[in-house]
This record gives C-alpha cells, structure tokens and sequence, in this order.
C-alpha cells in the first residue's frame, strides 16, 4: 500500500546537488514510478503521469524506465490519469469527477502483456484499470472492491 507523502520536498537539496556533479553521471528522479508487486515479486512498473504531464516517449527518463523493465523481465508502462471534472490544470478534484486511465506500453514484455486495449489514447474506467491490475497478478478483483471503486 502506498503511503502518503509527508515532507513534500523529496531530497530536494540532494536533486540539485547531483547535478553540480557533471553529466557524466546522470540520473533520473523518480517522480511517481510504482513497481507493481504481488508475493513481493515484481510484476511490472508503472509511471504514472497526470493528464496534463508531458510525456516524451524518447526521453532519456522513459529510455532508463523501458530498460529497467527489460533486465527485470517485466513489463513498463505509462499510465496517464485524469478526471472528468478538475478545478484547472492541477486542481481539486470534485467527489463526482469520474476518474479515467490510459495504458501506454513502452517495452516489448508491455507490449505482449494482456492489455484491456490496444489503443493508447482509449480511456479506461477506474473499474476496468483496476481489474487491469489484479489480472496482471493472476487474480480477480474481489467484489468488495468493485462495489468501492463503482460507487466513486
């Protein structure tokens, strides 16, 4: 379970550092990139990216992304979230906003992986994203959950 963020500045003095630090040793923030697990196991990461984020598929971020999925042997995705209703770009987000995701594939393990569309720019349901994940463990998604995800 993910736990909520507390300081809100993430190492910020060190971010900075290390890039006094020359070029020749870069590195990547990870901003909001989950490995999806289950038995402690990985089974996938996944860079979830707000519908109003820019996403550079040829990024070196995306790039290093793409390749740690590969020497894991498990697939990498971006995932890009959004609402039906938002108070601006970055916004609140109203209780009846109904909430959407979109899966986009980056290696070849995500690119074979059983996706519930081919098409990156499709709009899944909270519901069916959800479901999404469980199957991605070999598990179906119990009915309390559905019935907790279907009334938001």
């Amino acid at each position: 379970m993910a736990s909520n963020e507390q300081h809100f500045k993430r190492d910020a003095w060190l971010s900075g550092r290390h890039r006094v630090w020359g070029s020749n040793v870069p590195a990547m923030d990870l901003d909001f990139i989950l490995a999806e697990y289950d038995k402690c196991v990985p089974v996938a990461l996944i860079d979830y990216k707000h519908e109003h984020g820019v996403i550079y598929l040829e990024s070196a971020n995306n790039r290093t992304l793409t390749a740690l999925g590969d020497m894991a042997s498990i697939p990498a995705f971006i995932v890009r979230y959004g609402h039906s209703n938002q108070d601006g770009w970055w916004g609140e987000v109203p209780e009846d906003s109904v909430p959407w995701f979109q899966i986009i594939p980056l290696n070849s393990h995500a690119h074979t992986a059983d996706l519930p569309s081919n098409a990156n720019d499709t709009k899944l349901s909270e519901l069916v994203f959800v479901s999404w994940l469980y199957e991605m463990r070999g598990r179906k998604i119990p009915q309390d959950i559905v019935d907790i995800v279907s009334k938001h």
